[in-house]
């Protein structure tokens, strides 16, 4: 059975370039939640298996590894952890590459903080609903 979680939820914000990264920082800060940096596949995989996640924001083009491959990966540590992924380049395969993995969502830069805010919400109440034990589902006698 899931556990409750308690405290405030666990962002990770992937990208390479510090701006990008200040800039999330600073729209996500409303959300009253941890927020952490990862400016790299492999430093992203690192936090994610030693964190518990709520919901990870993630550039496609990294310097070591490519974003679908690190939510690949990510999916393999948790598979019910909402991604949005985020990008200058949208490629159509890229695109199909990232919901065929399960991505929440993806947008393109420059990307309109409301839209960022509004996302990462229904992306957490999803993650939400998905760590609160159903009152409805109980074993038969």
């Amino acid at each position: 059975m899931a556990t409750v979680r308690r405290g405030k939820p666990h962002i990770l914000i992937v990208d390479d370039e510090s701006a990008v990264l200040a800039l999330l920082r600073r729209i996500l800060s409303t959300e009253d939640a941890e927020i952490l940096e990862a400016q790299s596949g492999a430093e992203a995989l690192e936090i994610a298996r030693r964190t518990r996640l709520d919901l990870v924001i993630l550039d496609v083009r990294l310097p070591d590894v490519s974003g679908v491959e690190v939510l690949r990966r990510v999916r393999k540590i948790d598979g019910m952890l909402p991604v949005i992924m985020i990008t200058s380049y949208g490629s159509a395969e890229t695109i199909r590459a990232s919901m065929r993995l399960g991505a929440f969502d993806y947008f393109t830069k420059p990307f309109d903080s409301q839209y960022v805010r509004r996302v990462a919400r229904e992306a957490l109440s999803t993650r939400a609903c998905r760590l609160v034990p159903s009152q409805t589902s109980r074993r038969p006698a």
